[in-house]
């Protein structure tokens, strides 16, 4: 099998880019200067790894699992791990709990070991003189020695020691907020030296914006590879655009496409519009994150480094208000289907995929990038692997977190299970897999760098060929790193749940106006934002002193 994985995936890497992987080195074995050693150096060590899991894995899949890991990482590193695989929604808690454990734990043996040097030094000062434990040679073993034992079959093998009660090693980390709130804590391992040295082809293959967003101070996790964010496409009917003699260049943008698409209404029986669309890249500010809102930024397609974002209220973004005005006219007129799910042929639709979409549709319809897939915060920080503080080497950790990212054999264990157990090649397509039992499910952003697996059951290998080119495309979000955390502050509270009150009152309003309505009063509703205190006071990026806004914040990010 592995034979076959290299062959697959090296193939698969001359064909991706470094955004998505550059590819593997040309020798496995390949020596970086620069690395770290510890006390485990050349020792056998037991690591935990940490990962959520699905609801319906059991514990036999577990163990399975664990099993065939230990297969690789023996023979690799001397190196044997000990899964703790959660159930998603208890994961987090889980991690928070046992990091808890070991602080506690840590903190009462510190105690301890004060209380008793104390009491030794009131003892001394009486006189009394206590006893000394003392370690014989024969009691010692140095930190290069490897125990054996004689198995079941009569094989002299390697020991492995047991975790220890303070112990915590490899771990997932799902969002920026705990990854913070992890260093903060002073939680985990700065992984910088081994990055720079014998984890250096991590650099490899793992899109270079993750990497350099993963450093808050110092490095602290690993974010998993994967496909960024998703296109929205807009679609034009080919054979209405020639019917109704239309140029087809005159209709790459949703607002362009409003006198066609009532055309279609007026002269054809085709269903002219899907449904609803809004306009591109709208990120709204809100007290809860995801919310419409009257405050609001757009981000272009067009963005660059230079491009400059800021906040503002949504009905001054005039892209927005124009796809307004458009879909009230539509609605109006009867051109959006009242239930999508049952037509089979429409005029213009606004359609949400990745880089392979476009080949579904585009025999029958003009295919346009109506929004480029962008690098979010939650790309960056939603899947992470990171080492704990109290781990029992850094260095050992990070080489199983380099074959997570860079062997697809280790990896497509941890995603899929055992082979011919939870899973096996189609017999039809040898790049494609079937799973063949439900005990054992992961998300497959969270076990590792996605490209060195399968990308799901019945998908072949090939799938990972558009998302070069997605990745290409995609846009980095300039609020990357900010979250919702950030912004909704103590500070900031008391104004947001105004604003939330505000905005409710607006949508309100809104929705009750015609389109004619809309188009007439769309001026004083500019001017009366533009004059309202709140909102005002909100996209103000330098108050007076003692006064945070979310413009002010934002800025401060930037």
């Amino acid at each position: 099998m592995k034979r076959k994985f290299m062959c697959l995936f090296l193939a698969l890497a001359m064909a991706l880019s470094c955004f998505a992987f550059v590819g593997c080195s040309s020798d496995e074995d390949e020596t970086v200067e620069g690395g770290t050693t510890d006390e485990t150096a050349l020792t056998t060590v037991t690591l935990t790894l940490w990962i959520p899991t699905g609801k319906n894995t059991t514990e036999d899949a577990i163990l399975a699992v664990q099993e065939a890991i230990n297969k690789i990482t023996k023979a690799k590193f001397e190196t044997a791990i000990e899964l703790h695989a959660i159930p998603e929604n208890k994961y987090d808690e889980a991690i928070d709990a046992r990091i808890t454990e070991i602080e506690e734990k840590i903190a009462f043996e510190a105690a301890e070991a004060e209380r008793k040097r104390q009491e030794a030094k009131e003892l001394a000062a009486q006189g009394i003189t206590t006893a000394v434990e003392e370690t014989t040679a024969a009691e010692e073993t140095t930190a290069s020695e490897e125990e054996t034992y004689v198995n079941d079959i009569g094989m002299t093998v390697l020991k492995y020691p047991e975790v220890e009660e303070t112990q915590m090693d490899i771990f997932l980390v799902r969002g920026l907020d705990n990854y913070k709130a992890y260093i903060e804590r002073a939680a985990l391992s700065a992984l910088d030296s081994e990055l720079n040295g014998t984890s250096k082809i991590l650099k490899q293959y793992i899109y270079p914006t993750f990497l350099s967003k993963a450093k808050i101070g110092s490095t602290y996790a690993i974010p998993n590879n994967h496909v960024i964010g998703e296109y929205k496409y807009l679609l034009v009917n080919k054979a209405l655009v020639e019917k109704l003699y239309w140029d087809p260049e005159e209709l790459t943008t949703l607002t362009a496409c409003k006198d066609f698409i009532l055309d279609v209404k007026n002269f054809t029986t085709v269903t002219p519009m899907l449904a609803e669309a809004e306009t591109s890249g709208m990120h709204y500010w809100s007290e809860k994150d995801g919310d419409w809102s009257l405050l609001a930024s757009r981000v272009p397609n067009e963005i660059t480094a230079d491009t400059t974002v800021g906040l503002q209220h949504t009905y001054s973004i005039g892209e927005y208000t124009d796809t307004i005005s458009m879909m009230k006219h539509l609605k109006e007129a009867g051109c959006i289907a009242t239930d999508a799910s049952k037509v089979k042929e429409f005029g213009v639709a606004v359609v949400s995929g990745d880089a392979a979409l476009p080949a579904q549709y585009e025999e029958d319809y003009y295919v346009y990038v109506h929004e480029k897939p962008m690098a979010t915060t939650d790309d960056i920080y939603g899947s992470m692997f990171a080492v704990s503080a109290y781990t029992k080497s850094v260095a050992r950790s990070m080489e199983i977190i380099t074959m997570l990212n860079t062997d697809p054999e280790l990896r497509t264990i941890l995603q899929y299970g055992v082979e011919d157990v939870h899973w096996q090649i189609d017999e039809r397509d040898e790049d494609v897999i079937k799973v063949i039992s439900k005990a054992y499910q992961m998300n497959l952003r969270d076990t590792g760098n996605v490209y060195m697996t399968y990308p799901a059951a019945g998908v072949p290998m090939t799938y990972w060929d558009s998302c070069k080119q997605q990745n290409l495309d995609s846009l980095v979000s300039p609020f990357l790193g900010f979250s919702h955390a950030d912004y909704y502050t103590e500070e900031t509270a008391a104004d947001f749940k105004a604003l939330s009150e505000l905005s409710k009152s607006y949508a309100a309003r809104v929705a009750a106006m015609t389109a004619a309505e809309f188009d007439e009063q769309l001026l004083d509703l500019k001017i009366e934002l533009n004059n309202n205190d709140l909102i005002l006071k909100m996209t103000n990026s330098a108050p007076e002193a003692g006064v945070v806004t979310p413009a002010s914040l934002f800025a401060k990010h930037k």
